[in-house]
């Protein structure tokens, strides 16, 4: 083939950014630029290409001759063993020199021509040699460069050894791992060289921003910086800070800057003075962060180009999620530097708390909607607001409790012994395991699969301070054994305690809300075993410590004056921070709760509630008799004065004296009103064939009551 080729017309001149690297010689370095060119040239037709300034002639195709074939092969296989050799040496080469350093060197060059401080830029360059001295020193004594220099000059005394020995054609063979390994090299450098190299905008632009960014005018620039530091007292007007690398944007277009204090300043001292160093800057505290370095005198500055949380939120990937799992966590938002953050709650729980219309139960809904999606996860509810927000969950819910009425509180308590009792037999199951199966005693995915009574369960409680609420007021009634409304809280926390702290590791969560729980209305002992807490808008600090946890604010984690629908803080084990979590609707969640729904029933783990299961055993009088009776151990028989104060802690919207209309302390007219109603509701309730009454069973009248029998035989249940 022949071609006529004509020399490239003159490069069109871009006018580039001072300090920006011209990219298009790494593509003439790279082979691109040229093979470019040949590919043009090798078209069927010959046109002016002005890009390339090549003139196409048309082709003339000649067959190789088969010799010819197999010397071209020959000479392509040498040329790629030559061109791995190189490669391989120039890397090596590279890597022991502590090459990357070469670059930020030329790239600080090239700011000092572009107008840049030159004391600062030189005192930068002398910097960055001194370390690629101290990596070169430590590379040269790494056990990977002694083995490969020990493993090399063995191989190459082999190689001499066997020529000495034997003859040079016994060294072809022995070389032949070598010749492998160069020609694999050559093709992934022929590779690398095909491959297309995009430069998207962006990167010039954050190139551009990098370079303003050492610039002595730009407002972050370290002469800025150092005037900021000066103004705010940490360092003295004759100091000055030491530049460390240059200034680099993060993969959000966020900008980070390394320095090094003057002797005797540690970065501890800035992080005190964060406000003042951020006004200093003339920036808000939301765009600016101050850490700690390798060492105690260094800084990482971390400085956002935009308002953090500016745009919309994101709609939640769980929105058009298929299905989930709760095991992958909770898909919850963006902190203040565009991170994605995501909640593992199986191991946590969490409380939302903070004032009411800023965002609380849409950050909820996240947490739930990641558990309606998981077929393989039940789901209570206690919904004691009564609202609409989670009305949607009652078509998947085991349990559903609404409204904070004494029957829903009493039912609610009755629910969380009933999980104390579902933790214990869960732990005694795991306990039962081969200790292969049970790492750490904690609930794994592969027993969740396996056993259907072991799947994860979330109960979710809105409005938590409702239930105490309801329960402080009520009396005691030492006749009836009651205890006072005080108490029934304390054990009721208590209880909630255990459960969260014990509960978490066989796969019981718990996500609980309340609009500002202090001490009173959501107690202190329950709050501190909740690991994980979020917070919206709360008018102080005092606010938010009651919900984030004692002494957030002076860690710098606040929802104080958050003002922001659609923003809160976020606490977990690890620290704080400030999120927007993703959106989701209310009737993007209803749609999601219909799908939750479909997986249920398609995965045959729809129940309880969801289900339309009836309560099992009777219901009414003859129901709470049963009750009454299995509290006090199943006797045969129980007299009417007894039965009362077990009845009141079973129902004590029925039968305590203050639901009966009697004082609390009139204890005859309380036990007569217990007779009287029991009478009433068993002639109301109970059909006639099957009617019985409170018999006595002694000539004195001293003993008399109900049998269990009677009671058994009138709900239809074969005496044990």
């Amino acid at each position: 083939m022949s071609h006529a080729t004509v020399p490239p017309s003159a490069e069109p001149t871009t006018e580039l950014p001072p300090g920006v690297a011209d990219l298009t010689k790494r593509l003439r370095e790279r082979g691109i630029e040229p093979a470019a060119r040949t590919t043009v040239q090798a078209t069927e037709r010959g046109v002016a290409d002005l890009s390339t300034g090549t003139v196409r002639q048309p082709v003339v195709e000649q067959m190789p001759s088969r010799s010819a074939a197999l010397v071209g092969g020959a000479a392509r296989t040498a040329a790629t063993t030559w061109i791995g050799a190189a490669s391989l040496v120039r890397k090596i080469w590279d890597y022991e020199q502590a090459g990357e350093f070469a670059a930020a060197i030329r790239q600080a060059r090239d700011l000092e021509r572009a107008g840049g401080d030159v004391a600062e830029l030189e005192a930068l360059v002398v910097q960055l040699r001194a370390e690629r001295r101290q990596v070169q020193h430590a590379r040269h004594r790494e056990p990977a460069t002694i083995l490969g220099a020990a493993t090399a000059t063995g191989y190459a005394g082999a190689l001499v050894g066997i020529a000495s020995a034997w003859s040079l054609a016994l060294v072809v063979p022995a070389l032949l791992p070598l010749w492998l390994l160069m020609y694999v090299a050559g093709r992934r450098e022929l590779a690398d060289r095909e491959r297309p190299v995009v430069i998207p905008g962006q990167v010039v632009e954050q190139a551009t921003a990098v370079v303003e960014a050492g610039g002595e005018e730009h407002p972050f620039g370290y002469e800025r910086i150092t005037a900021a530091l000066r103004d705010i007292k940490v360092i003295s007007k004759d100091q000055t800070i030491r530049p460390i690398g240059l200034p680099m944007p993060d993969e959000h277009g966020n900008l980070w800057i390394e320095f090094e204090l003057p002797a005797g300043v540690i970065a501890e001292t800035l992080r005190s003075r964060a406000q003042m160093f951020a006004g200093a800057l003339g920036l808000p505290m939301s765009r600016l962060d101050v850490m700690v370095g390798s060492a105690e005198g260094e800084v990482r500055l971390w400085i956002a180009m935009e308002v953090p949380f500016s745009g919309p939120a994101a709609v939640s990937m769980l929105v058009s999620a298929a299905r989930w799992s709760v095991w992958d966590g909770v898909p919850f938002g963006v902190t203040r530097k565009r991170e994605r953050k995501t909640l593992d709650l199986l191991w946590s729980s969490m409380l939302f708390g903070g004032a009411q219309g800023f965002g609380k139960t849409t950050a909820m809904r996240l947490a739930a909607a990641s558990a309606v999606l998981d077929p393989y996860c039940r789901l209570l509810l206690a919904d004691f607001k009564g609202g609409a927000d989670w009305e949607e969950l009652e078509q998947i819910a085991h349990t559903a409790i609404i409204g904070a009425d004494p029957r829903s509180v009493d039912a609610f308590v009755r629910l969380v012994d009933e999980l104390i009792d579902e933790m214990d037999r869960r732990f005694a199951k795991i306990r039962a395991m081969p200790k292969a199966k049970r790492p750490d005693m904690r609930l794994t995915p592969e027993m969740a699969r396996e056993d259907e009574d072991m799947m994860p369960m979330l109960l979710l409680i809105d409005e938590i301070q409702e239930v105490f609420g309801a329960l402080l007021p009520r009396p005691a009634d030492k006749e009836f054994d009651i205890p006072s409304g005080k108490k029934q809280v304390e054990l009721l926390v208590e209880k909630l305690a255990r459960l969260i702290r014990r509960g978490r590791a066989c796969g019981l969560i718990v996500i609980a809300s309340g609009q500002r729980p202090d001490a009173e209305s959501v107690p202190t002992a329950f709050r501190d075993v909740i690991l994980t807490r979020y917070s919206v808008h709360t008018v102080d600090d005092t606010s938010s410590d009651m919900i984030l946890g004692d002494g957030a604010a002076k860690r710098g984690v606040s929802a104080a004056k958050l003002g922001r629908i659609g923003i809160g803080a976020l606490m977990e084990p690890t620290g704080g921070e400030i999120v927007q979590p993703d959106l989701i609707t209310p009737q993007q969640f209803e749609e999601i709760c219909n799908r939750g729904r479909r997986l249920r029933e398609e995965a045959e783990t729809l129940t309880g509630h969801a289900a339309g299961w009836e309560p099992e055993g009777p219901e009414g009088v003859l129901g709470q008799l049963l009750d009454a009776f299995d509290a006090a151990g199943n006797p045969d028989r129980i007299t009417t004065a007894d039965l009362a104060p077990l009845l009141a802690r079973i129902a004590p919207d029925v039968w305590q004296p203050q639901a009966l209309g009697v004082r609390a302390d009139d204890h005859e007219a309380a036990k007569k009103a217990v007779g009287e109603l029991l009478a009433k509701r068993i002639t109301e309730e109970v059909p006639e064939a099957r009617r019985f009454k409170s018999k006595q069973w002694t000539k004195d009248g001293g003993g008399r009551g109900f049998f269990l029998a009677d009671i058994q035989a009138a709900a239809g249940i074969a005496p044990e």
